[in-house]
Order: C-alpha cells, then sequence, then structure tokens
C-alpha cells in the first residue's frame, strides 16, 4: 500500500551498527520526498510521532494503519 502525507502510519525498530536507532510505534507521515543521497527512486517519509522530534525513514518500511 502506498504512503501519503497524511497517513497514520506504523514502522518495526531500527538498527544502524548494532544500535537501536528508532523504537517501534506509530506515527504521522509529515512530509514526502525524495532519496537525494541514493541511486534509487526511493521515498522518505518524515514522520511525527506524538512527544518526539520529526524523524526521516524509508517509506518503504512503513505500514499504513488507518486512512
Amino acid at each position: 500500500m502506498k504512503v501519503s502525507v497524511g497517513d497514520k502510519v506504523s514502522y518495526e525498530d531500527t538498527y544502524a551498527a548494532g544500535i537501536k536507532m528508532v523504537s517501534a510505534g506509530v506515527g504521522k507521515v509529515v512530509e514526502l520526498k525524495p532519496d537525494v543521497y541514493g541511486k534509487s527512486n526511493k521515498q522518505i517519509a518524515v514522520i511525527k510521532q506524538r512527544g518526539h522530534e520529526p524523524f526521516e525513514m524509508f517509506a518503504s518500511g512503513l505500514e499504513v494503519v488507518d486512512r
């Protein structure tokens, strides 16, 4: 399912070099933008979670919870 701005999404734990960077949770997509550093045409979603700073994650790793 394609992710759009305003969708409520869930995501799993995200690790980098064995360190947990983002804990699993639910948030809202506030912006979609292209991956300017990669050579693919993946999209990056900016997610806002209540009580936390917005963070970026590949849109392919998100699952829409409620439309």
